[in-house]
C-alpha cells in the first residue's frame, strides 16, 4: 500500500528546496527522505548520500511505472527511510538521471 505523497505545491515539508539536482555521476548510496509528484507525470525522489550526507532529488516517470530508468522499485511504492544503492549520470540539460536503484539491507 502506498503512503501519502502530496504534490510539490501541497507539500507539508519546507526542506525540499534544499535538495541538489546534481547527483554524483556513478554509484552511491542514500536514504529515501521524502517524494512530491511533480507537474510532468513525475513523481521526485529526495535521497540524502549516506557519506557525503549531501541531499538530492531524483525524478521517475509515469511511463515507466515510477521506476529509475534502467531498472530498481516503483519508488512511489517504497518506504521512507529506506536505503537504495543509487547510479545516477548527468544528463542533457544538466539535471542528474536516476538511472537504478537497488535496496540495501540494513546493516545488523
Amino acid at each position: 500500500m502506498r503512503e501519502q505523497i502530496y504534490g510539490l505545491l501541497d507539500h507539508p515539508s519546507d526542506q525540499l528546496g534544499a535538495y541538489r539536482t546534481d547527483a554524483p555521476d556513478g554509484e552511491w548510496t542514500g536514504r529515501l527522505n521524502d517524494r512530491a509528484w511533480g507537474k510532468s507525470a513525475n513523481l521526485f525522489c529526495y535521497f540524502t548520500d549516506i557519506v557525503s550526507a549531501e541531499g538530492y532529488r531524483l525524478s521517475v516517470f509515469f511511463d515507466k511505472e515510477y521506476r529509475p530508468a534502467n531498472g530498481g522499485p516503483a519508488m512511489d511504492l517504497e518506504p521512507l527511510g529506506r536505503m537504495f544503492k543509487i547510479t545516477t549520470r548527468q544528463g542533457k540539460k544538466g539535471l542528474s538521471r536516476f538511472i537504478t536503484a537497488e535496496p540495501v539491507d540494513p546493516v545488523t
